[in-house]
């Protein structure tokens, strides 16, 4: 107990000395300084996460091309706004880019009259986009590929998906096993 009483006895004649009251300060404001400094650069750092969430392929439009269509969630983990600027799907070692325009994933139509009156389209994701700090966004993304692929995106399968920002590009690698969920789910 004694010893407990002189280190008190000691740390109050430490700080009745001025110096010694604005070194605590002068300290303790540099360790806050560079908390806040850490911190800002912790929250507007580039972080994001891709979830798979199904895809399907058929043909294009215009027959040429096989046309996988993925259904994604981007999730940005970061405060700071975050822009996808290109996507690319990896197959085989080869590069194919995501479309840039939005394409017509499904169309809803109903019978009248024996006319076919469509009600509404399900369009995809266009590139580039933007989701806010701590965001997140959801669509369908459109690739083409060689013709001979659309089999091999008829079924489950892994690829990887290289994603590119201002700050960086992210690879993700993609287990890709629930093709034709969306149709099976939601009828389109």
């Amino acid at each position: 107990m004694e010893n407990v009483v002189k280190v008190v006895n000691g740390i109050i004649n430490w700080l009745w000395n001025r110096e010694n009251v604005t070194l605590l300060i002068a300290i303790a404001g540099f360790g806050m300084s560079l908390y806040n400094f850490f911190r800002a650069l912790w929250d507007k750092r580039c972080s994001f996460r891709v979830d798979y969430v199904s895809h399907y392929c058929c043909l294009s439009k215009s027959g040429k091309y096989a046309e996988p269509m993925f259904r994604f969630n981007f999730v940005n983990l970061s405060a700071a706004p975050l822009t996808v600027v290109r996507m690319f799907l990896l197959v085989d070692g080869e590069k194919y880019e995501f479309l840039f325009p939005e394409q017509q994933v499904y169309q809803m139509t109903r019978h009248q009259n024996g006319e076919t009156i469509p009600i509404r389209e399900v369009k995809s994701q266009k590139l580039p986009f933007r989701i806010e700090g701590k965001g997140a966004l959801g669509g369908y993304f459109a690739v083409y590929l060689p013709i001979d692929m659309e089999k091999t995106f008829q079924t489950a399968g892994k690829w990887q998906l290289v994603v590119q920002t201002p700050q960086k590009e992210k690879t993700f690698s993609l287990i890709a096993d629930k093709p034709g969920y969306d149709i099976e789910q939601y009828g389109y």
